[in-house]
């Protein structure tokens, strides 16, 4: 079916809204390429390691690099035209910012409910609460260990806690309230590389080890888990010892948005499907992804499609795998170094990555990136992600006035 024949069923009412957009989402999302039309603003003197798209008006990227530098950038196009820049907006480092971390940021995320406020930690053991318009901390949390990731639950009504994953083998839960550590989650024997909390079930998280197991936990009862995710689906599930989720380090975690699912990836080259209610291994079969950091990478999963689509960094590439069964749809291919994170923009239905190579790309939908005809200057061809007309080789660069 194409788009007009789509827009006649919806006005039809043969297909309601949902399924439309849903059919629209997916068939954008299935022709993600690299943008030849807009670009992020190349700001960072050092590695990316995370990015986080607010989720109120999916507008405004943040990013953290290895530098301990902190980046903002406008992602909405609002110049009219068709090539543009997102620009930065905002920057925190240690030459313009005395309150920039003193080491590599490993975790930034924006307030769930308002772009007026962002968390950022990393190997300087410090979780910050920022003011993003005056870009000064509002409070400084100080966490035994090194902190490699941090989450806030993106609909708790009853709670305001922060959960960081770290060196320690112990999750730690900081109260934004009291700008301080109020719990501590302990059952892993080793590092704490990932935790999430359930989109859904506000008490409930996820946390991933360097011991290779996947604990749930109910945050109100912390003295033990409710479970440890096994991979062979045994019957061990109640004994943490015995359970092992991958056969090397867990180091990414993200619910599906429904938190019925929970996907994890791991050292061992696996990303799993999990049952979140009942920690049942899905056996979806994946395939190989290869990954080089042991610290974790960041990935992300469309809400707004059918099939739901899982976008993962694997070494320099980015693959796209349709969540329910494992089936690879894609595989972006534009950084020089490896991945690290990305995320996905639902409103655009493009996706945004960081690297190793100091780049945030974009991949937009291949539709999107046909060149119009421009009526003013039609002689202008312009290349992948430049701004300078393209010249070939061969073209005589020299020109004289002489008849």
């Amino acid at each position: 079916m194409n788009d007009v024949d789509a827009i006649c069923n919806l006005k039809t009412g043969l297909i309601d809204a949902r399924k439309f957009r849903s059919n629209q989402a997916t068939k954008r999302v299935s022709r993600l390429c690299l943008s030849n039309f807009q670009e992020v603003e190349n700001s960072h003197s050092a590695g990316i390691n995370t990015i986080d798209l607010d989720k109120v008006e999916g507008r405004y990227l943040l990013s953290g690099s290895a530098d301990g530098s902190i980046h903002i950038h406008d992602v909405l196009n609002q110049s009219g035209n068709l090539q543009f820049t997102c620009k930065n907006v905002g920057k925190i480092d240690r030459q313009s910012n005395r309150y920039c971390h003193k080491y590599s940021v490993e975790c930034v995320q924006w307030y769930p409910l308002d772009t007026g406020m962002f968390l950022s930690s990393g190997m300087d053991k410090h979780l910050k609460i920022w003011d993003a318009n005056a870009q000064i901390p509002a409070d400084v949390v100080i966490i035994n260990g090194k902190i490699y990731h941090h989450h806030m639950s993106p609909n708790a009504t009853q709670h305001n806690l922060v959960a960081v994953a770290s060196t320690a083998n112990q999750v730690f839960l900081a109260d934004l309230r009291s700008g301080s550590t109020t719990h501590e989650l302990r059952s892993h024997s080793s590092s704490v590389l990932s935790v999430k909390w359930s989109p859904m079930q506000e008490f409930q998280l996820a946390s991933g080890s360097m011991d290779n197991r996947l604990l749930m936990w109910d945050v109100r009862a912390s003295r033990s888990c409710l479970f440890s995710m096994d991979q062979d689906n045994g019957r061990n599930h109640a004994n943490v010892e015995k359970t092992t989720a991958h056969n090397g380090y867990v180091h990414s975690l993200s619910f599906t948005s429904d938190g019925l699912f929970l996907i994890s990836v791991g050292t061992d080259s696996r990303m799993r499907l999990w049952n979140s209610e009942t920690g049942r291994n899905e056996m979806i079969n994946y395939g190989k992804i290869l990954m080089e950091s042991k610290k974790g990478t960041r990935f992300d999963i469309s809400s707004d499609t059918e099939p739901q689509m899982v976008f993962v960094p694997s070494q320099g590439n980015i693959l796209v795998y349709e969540l329910t069964t494992g089936i690879k749809r894609a595989a972006l291919l534009g950084h020089y170094n490896t991945v690290t994170c990305c995320a996905y923009n639902e409103n655009l239905h493009t996706l945004y990555s960081g690297s190793n190579d100091r780049n945030i790309l974009v991949w937009a939908p291949e539709a999107a990136e046909t060149i119009r005809e421009d009526p003013v200057n039609k002689d202008v061809e312009f290349g992948s992600r430049s701004l300078m007309p393209r010249r070939t080789l061969t073209e005589d660069a020299w020109s004289s006035d002489e008849g």
